[in-house]
């Protein structure tokens, strides 16, 4: 990551109400909601990424459950055939400001690959429409691509936050080799689609 990556604003991202794919587990794994207890694997999926720097429940505690943004019932994880959380998700609900996120998305190090993002994400964004909240937003950074291209599957759309996105975005869609993708302004209204810069 070079500094002026460092310098420019988080990517954002919204979701409209639309269906969600379907998502296919490989044999051995299924989705369900982390267990308060299970900060350790928890912190084990997001390790060295968003402020987490070591494995420890209090960590845990401090970040995702001390959280008023985040409602209890709402942290998804895909655990193994050995009933070790692998992935996670969040359904995070901002009191103040813009309402449901895709919030803490990791895999751990050792399960990458595997297309396991996608389901702990559609987990979370579907406890937000479950629960009547229709849109979702999230943030996340140019490097992160392999999570960038999991959420232009579920059907988020570039958010035109910081005159520096649209740029960004083209140089994404040519490492993706997408042609182009539709956008929205702040307010969420439909901008000119985003061109991929070949």
């Amino acid at each position: 990551m070079s500094e002026t990556q460092q310098e420019l604003p988080a990517l954002r991202m919204w979701r409209p109400d639309t269906e969600l794919p379907v998502c296919v587990l490989p044999p051995g794994y299924r989705v369900r909601l982390l267990a308060d207890d299970e900060g350790e694997a928890w912190c084990a999926c997001v390790l060295n990424d968003m402020g987490v720097d070591k494995i420890s429940q209090e960590l845990f505690k401090e970040k995702m459950l001390d959280d008023v943004n985040v409602p209890a019932n709402s942290i998804f994880c895909i655990e193994d055939e050995n009933h070790i959380p692998v992935a996670t998700a969040t359904a995070q609900l901002k009191l103040e400001g813009d309402g449901p996120h895709l919030h803490m998305v990791g895999v751990r190090e050792n399960a990458r690959g595997k297309g396991l993002g996608l389901p702990v994400c559609a987990a979370a964004v579907q406890k937000h429409r479950d629960e009547g909240r229709a849109n979702c937003f999230l943030s996340t950074h140019d490097w992160r691509l392999p999570a960038v291209k999991q959420y232009l599957k579920l059907g988020f759309l570039p958010v035109l936050n910081h005159e520096s996105v649209r740029g960004r975005w083209s140089v994404i869609l040519k490492i993706f080799n997408i042609p182009s993708i539709p956008c929205v302004n702040e307010d969420l209204s439909p901008a000119e689609n985003i061109i991929a810069a070949f």
